[in-house]
C-alpha cells in the first residue's frame, strides 16, 4: 500500500491504496501535485519525476481493480473547469471550495495567485465534491491542507481491505 505502480505496456501510473485498489493519475499535473521532485536547474539535464514507480507485469496490474482517479493534493493548486469561471481551493477528501473574491485568492496564494490555477476538464470535475465557500482567508489554510493530506490514502481516507472467504461449510 502506498506504492506507485505501472504496467509494462501502458504508461499510466497508479497509486496502490490501502484498500487494495489502484487509483489512476489522470495526468502528470495531478501526479506532480503529490510527488514534486527537485529537478536540476539546468534544462539540459534529465529529471526523472517518476523515479519511485514500481513496474509490474501487465497481468499483475490487470488483477488489481481500479478504485477511481487521484485528485489534486489539497492546498497546492486552485482549480476551475472550462465551462465555469468559479475558482476553487482544494480541501481534504477531494472537496472543492469556491473562493469568493480575487482579494481572498491573493491572501491565500499570494500576489501571483492567478498563476496557480489549473483548468480541469469537465469530465474530471465529477471526481470532486463542492464544499462551502471561502469568504475570508481565515477560513482556509493552504499549507495546513497540504500537510494534513500527507498521502493519497490519508486524503481519501482509505483503510485496509478485509478478505472475506465464502465456503460450502
Amino acid at each position: 500500500a502506498g506504492d506507485l505502480i505501472r504496467g509494462e505496456t501502458y504508461s499510466s501510473v497508479y497509486y496502490y491504496g490501502d484498500d487494495g485498489l489502484r487509483y489512476v493519475f489522470p495526468n502528470e499535473d495531478v501526479y506532480l501535485s503529490w510527488y514534486q521532485t527537485e529537478c536540476p536547474a539546468s534544462e539540459d539535464e534529465f529529471c526523472d519525476v517518476f523515479g519511485d514507480v514500481i513496474w509490474l507485469s501487465d497481468e499483475a496490474i490487470a488483477s488489481i481493480q481500479i478504485g477511481g482517479n487521484v485528485t489534486y493534493k489539497p492546498g497546492i493548486k486552485m482549480l476551475k473547469i472550462n465551462s465555469d469561471p468559479t475558482v476553487y481551493a482544494v480541501s481534504r477528501g477531494s472537496v472543492l471550495r469556491p473562493i469568493d473574491s480575487e482579494e481572498v485568492a491573493e491572501e491565500l496564494y499570494g500576489e501571483r495567485w492567478n498563476e496557480n490555477i489549473v483548468d480541469v476538464p469537465d469530465s474530471l470535475f465529477g471526481n470532486y465534491e463542492i464544499g462551502g465557500s471561502i469568504e475570508l482567508a481565515s477560513q482556509y489554510d493552504p499549507d495546513a491542507e497540504a500537510t494534513d493530506a500527507y498521502s493519497i490514502g490519508s486524503d481519501r481516507n482509505l483503510s485496509a481491505y478485509t478478505l472475506v472467504e465464502i465456503t460450502d461449510q
